[in-house]
């Protein structure tokens, strides 16, 4: 009998492990390309080093047969990515800005010469997304940070969102609403026409949702400590389950080789309001 119930026990708690990380979604991004000489045949077996610009960090992979390299699993952020084979000039891409849930492509042509000479490619033009056919927006920190925000509740940004409209009475689940916090706070919005509490919203790769009424946040993150957020409204990934609508995938900041801080003064008062012309 004992036995028994231990085994019970066991596979009640795999089962809570599995559901658990089912419950998480992805808060990295990728990082791959191809490595190609100037008449556009591939370099195999090129070395090629992504390193993070904050941190220092630093990671080497090398391109297949077919020259094609992947890193993923990379904490957001801006990456230097360069390659060095024999025979060429060290080929280095800068300020390669890698955001949350993004497969990056950055593509290294190289040119014959001495490995200590250096060519420098720098591209700040947007991305298309060829490999995949998700459908998201990108919310970036400066829209955070610099965007007037009613409450300091970073969700009133999820409205400029192509395809999101908010609930605007008040019914079985509320309207939306980020005046408050918790219960007070209500996210009911539709996505693409679907259902208002069929959105889930994340910090960290964790579900920040109410599970009772899949309307309200649990925690708040201070604009501050908020680095991006990604709304994937369409065709997206099969890792993020539980929504029919929309996925809001947040990140907070990490840190990086530099000291810095910020701090603000958030006052609200009704003396600080103008006169009212009539009185």
């Amino acid at each position: 009998m004992l036995k028994k119930l231990g085994v019970q026990i066991v596979v009640v708690l795999v089962g809570a492990l599995f559901f658990t990380a089912y419950a998480q979604t992805t808060t990295v991004g990728t990082i791959s390309g191809t490595v190609r000489d100037e008449k556009g045949a591939v370099v195999p077996k090129a070395e090629v080093s992504i390193q993070g610009e904050g941190t220092g960090t630093s990671r080497t992979v090398k391109s297949d047969d077919n020259g094609f390299y992947l890193a993923p699993s990379l904490p957001a952020g801006l990456y230097t990515v360069s390659t060095a084979p024999s025979g060429f000039k060290k080929t280095v891409a800068t300020a390669v800005d890698l955001h949350v849930a993004e497969n990056k492509v950055v593509n290294l042509d190289l040119q014959v010469g001495q490995v200590s000479e250096t060519v420098t490619v720098s591209s700040n033009a947007a991305p298309v997304e060829t490999r995949s056919g998700e459908i998201s927006s990108l919310i970036t920190e400066k829209q955070v940070t610099e965007l007037p925000l009613n409450g300091r509740n970073y969700a009133q940004l999820a409205l400029m969102v192509p395809g999101v409209s908010p609930v605007t009475q008040a019914g079985a689940g509320g309207a939306f609403g980020t005046a408050g916090t918790g219960l007070d706070s209500h996210v009911d919005m539709s996505v693409n026409g679907n259902q208002s509490n069929a959105n889930m919203w994340t910090v960290d790769g964790v579900n920040n949702m109410d599970v009772g009424s899949n309307a309200t946040l649990l925690i708040f993150p201070s604009v501050d400590s908020i680095q991006e957020f990604r709304v994937e409204r369409n065709s997206f990934s099969a890792e993020y389950g539980q929504a029919q609508g929309a996925v809001i995938n947040l990140i907070t900041k990490g840190g990086s080789n530099q000291f810095h801080g910020a701090g603000f003064e958030f006052i609200r008062s009704d003396k600080l309001n103008a006169t009212d012309f009539f009185l």
